[in-house]
């Protein structure tokens, strides 16, 4: 396997992760009318390391941009060109997301 078809699967991988942490957000926070009780339950899911939302949040931004970079590499050539383009747009848009959460709460 080249390094380049595993750095697309690297980021294919951090796009899931962060999908699947943004779905957990929104299935935890509907059950809830408080949204600090809410938070606080979404927190409870991950180790007390990493319950900070600050924190979960970096990663995030870490893991989409650098998906945002394999994707915009990959998209130069022509295998997995139209793949590479798509996910570059729902990292980058993925990415808006969360840098207007981690502003908004400064």
């Amino acid at each position: 396997m080249k390094l380049a078809d595993f750095l697309f699967y690297l980021a294919l991988f951090f796009i899931v992760i962060v999908l699947s942490d943004l779905f957990l957000w929104f299935v935890v926070t509907t059950k809830t009318i408080d949204i600090e009780v809410g938070r606080l339950n979404y927190l409870s899911y991950y180790p007390s390391a990493l319950q900070n939302g600050r924190v979960l949040t970096v990663i995030s931004l870490l893991m989409l941009s650098f998906s945002g970079y394999i994707f915009l590499n990959a998209s130069k050539n022509n295998k997995n060109r139209n793949a590479a383009i798509i996910l570059g747009l729902v990292s980058t848009l993925l990415l808006m997301a969360k840098i207007y959460s981690f502003t908004r709460h400064s």
